[in-house]
């Protein structure tokens, strides 16, 4: 089967790539409106995409909802410049399923789903108490390329539950933490329970299996 993404409608592209790029991570946000509303929400189009400096992507879409045609998550960075992600972990996966209905504009989810919210240490946005993990951070720019909405941020602050984290080693305990990703459908999620550890590879091991270094070519 061969498909032209380019010419075919555009929901058959989210139906076919949403179900080849998993599990995705997933990003729980808290934002904040001029009101001072926090809008809580989950977005799957989502990863860190450098560290020097720390950069992650957001791929939050349009709605036909609102006037600007903004999603509350997308309006509250774009006026704020600020956001925090939050990791999601299967004891949150309830909330954060709530979090992700069609709640009025201006209305808090983190009630409804019982999520406690704390001040952050750098941004004005609170941040999910009971998270194990969650990165303050302050919006670079959006790129808009038609109807996709790119949210660049950069990560100015890290908070991580001591459990799972080693201080001397500077180590997290990423197989502990029971942290989910997005798959595909409306409703499949996968945990990361289920892992494989495989050594880096590297040429010079791999020339020594073969049986000793490259000779070098020689001129015709």
């Amino acid at each position: 089967m061969e498909l032209n993404l380019a010419r075919d409608p555009d929901d058959l592209a989210y139906r076919l790539l949403s179900s080849l790029v998993v599990p995705r991570p997933i990003a729980w946000i808290t934002s904040m409106n001029e009101e001072g509303v926090v809008n809580v929400a989950p977005f799957s189009f989502f990863n860190l995409m450098g560290d020097d400096p720390p950069i992650v992507a957001l791929g939050i879409g349009p709605t036909e909802t609102s006037p600007d045609g903004l999603k509350d998550t997308a309006r509250n960075i774009r006026r704020g410049g600020e956001f925090v992600i939050h990791v999601v972990t299967e004891p949150g996966l309830e909330a954060m399923n709530l979090t992700g209905a069609d709640f009025p504009s201006g209305e808090s989810e983190a009630a409804a789903a019982g999520i406690t919210l704390v001040p952050s240490t750098v941004v004005k946005v609170p941040r999910m108490a009971d998270a194990v993990a969650a990165m303050e951070c302050r919006l670079e720019q959006v790129v808009e390329i038609g109807n996709t909405h790119i949210t660049l941020g950069r990560v100015l602050h890290l908070h991580l539950d001591d459990r799972f984290y080693d201080a001397e080693k500077h180590y997290v305990s990423t197989e502990r933490m029971q942290i989910l990703g997005r798959m595909h459908g409306r409703g499949w999620y996968a945990r990361t329970t289920d892992l494989r550890e495989l050594p880096r590879a590297s040429y010079a091991a791999w020339r020594a299996e073969q049986g000793g270094a490259r000779k070098p070519e020689t001129a015709p």
